[in-house]
């Protein structure tokens, strides 16, 4: 079973008002080969009302078994060491 950890503390995805998302790093997002990883806005929101963080999370969570690949790159692309992956 595929069990993904994500520690929002070593890694922070701040909102980017120009481009109304977070533009910061998202590095585990672009290799990933299934495109199993997506970030969500966490509940704290600014004055304006945009969200303040967001965090990574691996969606289809119930089928990783079946679409991760193993391959850990997102693992080891992570510069902050924020993403763990066990199997």
């Amino acid at each position: 079973m595929v069990k993904f950890k994500y520690n929002h503390k070593k890694c922070d995805l701040p909102y980017d008002p120009a481009e109304l998302r977070p533009t910061k790093c998202l590095k585990c997002l672009d290799i990933c080969p299934k495109s199993l990883l997506m970030f969500i806005p966490l509940k704290e929101k600014d004055k304006d009302g945009a969200p303040v963080r967001f965090e990574i999370h691996m969606i289809f969570k119930s089928y990783a078994d079946k679409f991760c690949p193993d391959c850990m790159k997102c693992v080891d692309i992570c510069p902050s060491q924020a993403i763990d992956i066990s199997f």
